[in-house]
């Protein structure tokens, strides 16, 4: 499913996992996550690869993130 970043709560992301969906949309840049297993941070103090990044998402689990940048 993809949808606009403004329907990307918490709580709407875990309703899609529950009905075993997978989603894709924008996330916050202040969406707090553990890229390493050391502790939570903002995603945009992540470094994500070209290729994406798994992160956890603090509330919900594994994620894949992506970063794009438009110029």
């Amino acid at each position: 499913m993809l949808f606009y970043g403004w329907y990307s709560s918490l709580e709407n992301l875990k309703a899609l996992q529950q009905l075993g969906w997978h989603w894709l949309t924008r996330l916050k840049a202040n969406r707090r996550v553990k890229p390493d297993r050391t502790g939570l941070r903002s995603l945009s103090a992540c470094a994500i690869a070209p290729t994406g990044a798994v992160v956890h998402q603090e509330g919900y689990g594994l994620i894949t993130v992506f970063r794009i940048e438009a110029h």
